[in-house]
């Protein structure tokens, strides 16, 4: 028996690994959009993770989605500035915004998506240049 690829095709992020730079105080998005298969048939979980630079720390849940609510107070240094940027996750996009970006934020995050049984992520490098490094890029560019 042949199955077409659109019928097998199981949950999926579509958006590409990336290195995402900015600086202190902006807003990073960072995109993270999926796609569906007819055999995901399971509650909608989606799950935002912080691997810090400096190693020491684990990996920190950041905003977490699950049985149609959302979560945003896992993790202290980022309360009140994560957010998802769709009110309709369903939709296929679980991207978030980090708001007033700090140095302390530069990390791996990931994006973890799961509607059962297909599970799904991506990272994203996230790099946070201090004012004087920017001043001195504004200088020599």
């Amino acid at each position: 028996m042949f199955l077409s690829p659109d019928f097998t095709r199981s949950l999926s992020i579509t958006t590409p690994d990336q290195m995402i730079e900015k600086a202190k105080g902006e807003t990073a998005y960072l995109p993270c959009k999926f796609t569906v298969g007819s055999e995901d048939q399971g509650p909608l979980d989606i799950e935002w993770l912080l691997s810090p630079a400096d190693n020491q720390k684990v990996d920190q849940v950041i905003i977490l989605y699950s049985g149609d609510k959302i979560y945003d107070d896992y993790y202290q240094d980022l309360k009140g500035r994560v957010h998802f940027t769709s009110s309709d996750l369903q939709a296929g996009d679980a991207s978030i915004n980090v708001t007033n970006l700090q140095l302390s934020d530069i990390g791996t995050y990931q994006c973890k998506v799961k509607k059962a049984p297909g599970v799904a992520n991506k990272k994203i490098q996230l790099t946070v240049l201090g004012k004087l490094f920017v001043l001195m890029l504004l200088i020599i560019g």
